[in-house]
C-alpha cells in the first residue's frame, strides 16, 4: 500500500500566528510530520511526502515536489491502493492506523473535526479527491456517485488536525510521547488546570528549542 503524506511548509499554520512566530510554525509543523511519519513507518513502506518545489527536508523516505493544487497534485497519484494522511494530525498511533488499513470498503474516511478529510483510503482507481470547503461530504458523494462502498473511520485522534489554539491544548493534553508536544513545552507551552476548563497558557523558557529535522 502506498501512503502520501502532503507537506506544507512554506508560512504554515497561519491561525496560529497570534501566539506562534513563523520560526515556531515551521518547527511545528515539522515536528508533526515526524510525529505521523513515526506511526505511518508501521503500515508501509512505500511512503512519499509531497511537497511544494523547493522544500528542504531531511528524511529517509521518498519526496516528490509539485507545484499544482493540492488535489490535482493527489489525484496524479492515486494508482493502486493508496492512503493519503494530513501531516498535521500528530496524535495518530500506529494502532489507530492498523485500523484505518483495516477496515473495509472502497473509500474510506477519517473526518477532521470541522468537516474536512485527515486520512483517506483508496482501493477504487476510479476515484478522485476533491479537497478543501467541506470534503468530507464531498469525498462520501463522490464515491457513493462512483457505486463505491464508503466506510467512515471514527477515531478522536485521528480528527484532530492542529490549526488553532483549541487543537494546540488537544495536543497538550493528548500527546504524551510525541514529537510535536515535547515541542511546545520547549518553546514554553503548559496546560493550566487551576480553572474549571484545563486552558493553553506559555510561560518563559531558559533554553531555545531544538527541531527534530534541521531548518
Amino acid at each position: 500500500m502506498k501512503v502520501i503524506i502532503p507537506f506544507k511548509l512554506r508560512n504554515p499554520k497561519t491561525r496560529l500566528s497570534r501566539i506562534l512566530s513563523l520560526e515556531e510554525r515551521i518547527e511545528l509543523a515539522k515536528n508533526m510530520l515526524m510525529d505521523v511519519l513515526d506511526a505511518v513507518r508501521f503500515i508501509s513502506d512505500d511512503i512519499t511526502v509531497l511537497c511544494p518545489t523547493g522544500t528542504y527536508l531531511k528524511v529517509d523516505v521518498n519526496i516528490e515536489e509539485d507545484d499544482a493544487e493540492l488535489s490535482e497534485a493527489v489525484n496524479r497519484r492515486l494508482r493502486g491502493e493508496t492512503a493519503v494522511i494530513m501531516s498535521d494530525l500528530p496524535l495518530i498511533s500506529s494502532e489507530i492506523l492498523k485500523r484505518f488499513v483495516e477496515t473495509e470498503g472502497d473509500v474510506v474516511i477519517a473526518p477532521g473535526r470541522r468537516g474536512g478529510t485527515n486520512m483517506l483510503l483508496v482501493r477504487d482507481s476510479r476515484f478522485r479527491v476533491s479537497y478543501h470547503y467541506g470534503s468530507f461530504l464531498k469525498h462520501v458523494s463522490i464515491a457513493k456517485r462512483l457505486g463505491l462502498k464508503v466506510s467512515v473511520f471514527d477515531s478522536f485522534y485521528a480528527s484532530v488536525d492542529v490549526d488553532d489554539e483549541a487543537d494546540l491544548l488537544e495536543l497538550m493534553l493528548h500527546g504524551e510521547g510525541k514529537r510535536s508536544k515535547a515541542y511546545l513545552e520547549s518553546i514554553g507551552f503548559r496546560v493550566d488546570f487551576s480553572e474549571k476548563d484545563p486552558k493553553l497558557i506559555r510561560v518563559c523558557y531558559k533554553h531555545p528549542p531544538r527541531s527534530s529535522l534541521p531548518p
